[in-house]
């Protein structure tokens, strides 16, 4: 009988051993999985960011050059240049 107990014993030994490992191994890969996809998204948001900056430097460009200067001049300070003259259209009154 001591033989059967202790083959008995060695099989829920094994068996105990076999489900801590598979535990173990479906953890680790949900681990894994979730671990990529926030990679994922990191990938993505770095990708938009590298774009928004793209698009600051050629606003940036765009905002250096003469021609934005002077419609920004004329648009919103209201300058004009040397023998021009501005016409405003009045409104009438209600």
């Amino acid at each position: 009988m001591d033989s059967k107990k202790r083959f008995r014993v060695r099989h829920l030994i094994l068996i105990f051993f076999m489900i801590y490992v598979i535990y173990t191994l479906v953890v680790q890969q949900i681990k894994m999985m979730d671990l990529a996809r926030q990679e994922a998204e990191l990938r993505q948001q770095i990708e938009a960011a590298v774009q928004q900056r793209e698009q600051l430097k050629k606003q940036i460009q765009l905002l250096h050059t003469d021609s934005y200067i002077e419609m920004v001049a004329r648009d919103k300070l209201g300058l004009v240049k040397p023998d021009e003259y501005i016409y405003k259209e009045s409104k009438p009154s209600p």
